[in-house]
């Protein structure tokens, strides 16, 4: 029967008799690469910067504000349309259409043509009514028709309609017509009744058609 090896001591030692210190022991080579031991950053007892942490943790801010919606050109219908019908098919506070429009009682959207809806309130920018409801050629001749008026300073809505018509809705040429129409009802004034009176604009309608469009008329 063989005995166990033992190391047999030759020099003083603190193990029993005979025995004596194994080898030094050395650990195995890392079997990591060369390269990423050399790429390891240095050890630091010290913690990272709190600003390298929070340029990490902080979300990015939005690099620019985004701009309010443009405000929506609304055609009104006189027939339907309302500030609480509005308010309610725009998303929109009443007292921000009144504000915005410069509506002091509704009674005065009688008046009005279009209305802005504030872009504060409806994002959609999009008309629920983009174009007149009588169509764009009839707004057009309206148009003409109260600058025609203005222009001549006439508040008859019929004697306005008169000329462009008899002027193909030419407002330069229905103006000068009148105007020169105007002049002739000057100088040739008719007499007034028996008691001595005088008109005193008698000629501008019925000398002004008789002179301005005697050949259409």
């Amino acid at each position: 029967m063989k005995r166990p090896f033992c190391q047999v001591s030759s020099g003083p030692s603190s193990l029993p008799q005979g025995l004596r210190d194994p080898p030094a022991y050395s650990p195995p080579p890392s079997p990591r690469p060369a390269r990423a031991t050399l790429a390891s950053p240095p050890d630091s007892d010290e913690p990272p910067a709190y600003s390298n942490i929070n340029k990490l943790i902080t979300p990015k801010e939005k690099d620019t504000v985004e701009p309010p919606a443009e405000d929506a050109l609304h055609f009104l219908d006189p027939s339907q349309d309302t500030i609480p019908s509005l308010s309610l098919r725009y998303g929109v506070p009443q007292g921000a259409l009144r504000r915005k429009n410069g509506l002091f009682a509704d009674h005065l959207l009688a008046a009005r043509r279009t209305l802005l809806i504030p872009g504060e309130f409806y994002k959609g920018s999009v008309s629920l009514s983009p174009k007149p409801i009588e169509g764009e050629e009839e707004e057009i001749r309206k148009a003409k028709v109260r600058r025609w008026m203005v222009a001549c300073k006439v508040s008859e809505y019929d004697v306005a309609l008169l000329y462009l018509q008899q002027s193909d809705y030419n407002l330069d040429l229905a103006v000068e017509a009148y105007l020169e129409d105007e002049k002739w009802g000057k100088e040739h004034p008719m007499e007034g009744s028996s008691k001595g009176k005088t008109n005193p604009k008698p000629g501008r309608r019925k000398a002004g058609i008789r002179t301005g469009f005697s050949g259409q008329l």
